[in-house]
């Protein structure tokens, strides 16, 4: 048991760059507004209240309508829509250029304001450099700019495409993505798991095989419906510390499954074929590769790629889950 700990310690350190993809957005709502956390978030419906959002990309799109205040942190913020508050950005690269009605307040390394830019009250922001303003961009308050680096740069012409620009990559933030070295690290994990814990991913392996459609049941319940109940849990105060340790629960799980489906797509393709590798570490070596390839051609197939995808690592965190509650009946 404490290696299937370490194990999991393991994944949370060193897997989160593992591998790109659409994960769920985990959103909740208060008297205080709507919150939003997730990897890629693209707000495509009007808020009514404040909005808060946290990921690695945020796009605020331009027929969205924030009726109070919005803070946003995240590597890549573009706020396309409109806010009847103030704007507070925290992030990377930003670009703004839809109406504010209150003050605009950004930490950044760049910032771009678009020539749809409208800005009621005052402009602060704290950049690398100075800010790329469109000629059309109005800012009726006050502008303050601070840069971190030394001295001051004219910034470069705002380039004509700058839109095309930002819109090719909010159709990036929807596509799948599993790199060649995401697959590298999957891999290693996998064998990792495959050759510390033989016996539980042996029998991991031979639940996805034995019972598929349960496995993918408890995986759909467990990925659809475990953030349900922690949205339901954070409304109230005592229920808050429960909602943010099913988050992290969630986290490690559908790391631990990513991993995992590693290992049952390769167990299930040599089963399925009758093939050997040997015995022992030169079986699990085998299946790990075989594995591993097939995931990432599988992720990479248009338009069934993400839903190959999101399938392996249901009945991947469903095998877990039926190989643990197995593992503590026979106790």
């Amino acid at each position: 048991m404490n290696r299937i700990w370490l194990i999991s310690l393991f994944l949370v350190c060193g897997l989160g760059a593992a591998a790109r993809a659409d994960e769920a957005v985990v959103q909740w709502e208060s008297d205080d507004g709507l919150f939003l956390a997730g990897a890629n978030i693209v707000v495509t419906e009007s808020v009514e209240g404040d909005l808060r959002a946290s990921g690695d990309s945020i796009v605020i799109a331009d027929d969205v309508t924030i009726d109070g205040d919005a803070w946003l942190a995240g590597r890549r913020v573009v706020v396309d829509g409109a806010v009847d508050g103030d704007l507070d950005i925290r992030g990377q690269s930003v670009l703004v250029n839809g109406p504010i009605d209150g003050n605009v307040s950004v930490w950044a390394v760049d910032l771009t304001l678009g020539p749809d830019a409208e800005i009621d009250g005052d402009l602060i922001y704290y950049t690398n450099e100075a800010a790329d303003i469109a000629v059309d961009a109005h800012v009726d308050g006050e502008t303050e700019a601070h840069f971190f680096s030394d001295g001051d740069k004219q910034p470069d012409a705002l380039p004509n495409d700058w839109r095309g620009e930002w819109e090719g990559y909010q159709g990036q933030i929807r596509s799948f993505e599993l790199s060649l070295p995401g697959v590298v690290v999957l891999a290693f994990f996998a064998g990792l798991i495959s050759l510390v814990a033989p016996r539980w991913s042996d029998g991991v392996q031979l639940a996805a095989q034995q019972t598929p459609a349960l496995a993918v049941f408890y995986g759909l319940v467990w990925m659809l419906g475990l953030p349900v109940v922690a949205i339901f849990a954070a409304f109230t105060i005592i229920g808050i510390p429960f909602a943010f340790l099913l988050i992290v629960l969630y986290g490690i799980v559908f790391l631990v499954g990513t991993v995992v489906a590693v290992l049952v797509i390769g167990g299930f393709l040599t089963g399925l074929f009758g093939q050997t590798f040997g015995n022992g570490a030169g079986e699990r070596v085998a299946r790990v590769l075989i594995g591993s390839l097939v995931l990432w051609a599988g992720a990479a197939a248009p338009l069934l790629g993400g839903f190959f995808w999101f399938a392996t690592i249901s009945i991947s965190i469903g095998a877990i889950l039926i190989a643990g509650r197995v593992r503590y009946e026979t106790v």
